[in-house]
């Protein structure tokens, strides 16, 4: 009797310590399940306050050195010279001295007469349009020219002119501009007295051939033509006389003048 009461307080005790050590092991993994959640949280919580933008790189996610080359050229191309600022055009106007470009015609070019000066190249190119987009042309004609060129700009528009530097002549009566040493434009009294001259072809790829122009208007809408001849080898062009009026503006082409 004794023993049975042994046995059975025995294996109440096994079955207690057994029941104490399922409950504890559940109470540790819902502890460590907890923990789990909450550490998980937490990263979430962090990749969520980092944006791309202000997340710091990792060693392993360092720029390159081409990726690096290329973000300093992406910053520099953003520093370029940009367009003319008005400050630039208040400078323009206020020295009389326009570099190429296009500008609104009154507005940020004064209307006047101008000396368009061939650059290094040897050519330059003028014009006066409607748009902004040289669609719809004003002048009489999109001029290609060697050496230098005159043009009255009046009116609306929009000029455009490339490969030339522009001078307000009503600010630049010293700018030399020779119809004795090469073709161009050229103001009868500003640039060669009033006379007869004789018509000089050059030498060179051009020389057998000259062409000249009088002009006693130069509006660039409608300019009025008072004289003109050409000639190539064995025409009567060289040596052609030619006179000039006071206030008159003679082209030449491939060809000088002399006295």
């Amino acid at each position: 009797m004794k023993k049975s009461i042994k046995v059975l307080l025995i294996s109440s005790f096994i079955c207690v310590l057994a029941s104490a050590s399922v409950s504890c092991g559940q109470t540790s993994d819902s502890s460590s399940k907890e923990g789990s959640e909450i550490v998980m949280e937490n990263t979430s919580s962090k990749k969520e306050d980092e944006s791309p933008e202000t997340a710091t790189p990792s060693a392993d996610e360092e720029q390159t050195p081409e990726e690096a080359t290329k973000s300093e050229n992406n910053s520099a191309s953003t520093e370029e010279k940009e367009l003319p600022t008005y400050s630039d055009i208040e400078t323009f106007k206020e020295n009389g001295i326009f570099p190429s470009g296009n500008y609104v015609l009154g507005e940020e070019m004064p209307e006047g007469v101008y000396l368009f000066k061939a650059d290094q190249t040897g050519h330059g190119v003028e014009g006066v349009y409607a748009d902004p987009d040289e669609q719809k042309q004003i002048s009489a004609a999109y001029v290609h020219f060697d050496g230098s060129r005159i043009a009255e700009l009046k009116g609306n528009g929009y000029v455009h002119f490339s490969w030339c530097t522009a001078y307000d002549l009503s600010k630049h009566p010293e700018i030399v501009n020779d119809p004795f040493t090469s073709s161009g434009m050229f103001m009868v009294g500003r640039d060669i007295e009033p006379g007869e001259y004789h018509i000089v072809p050059d030498e060179g790829e051009y020389g057998d051939y000259a062409e000249w122009h009088i002009y006693s208007s130069i509006n660039c809408i409608a300019p009025v033509e008072r004289a003109s001849g050409y000639g190539v080898e064995g025409d009567d062009i060289e040596g052609a006389t030619i006179t000039l009026n006071e206030g008159e503006f003679l082209e030449t082409q491939f060809c000088k003048v002399a006295k």
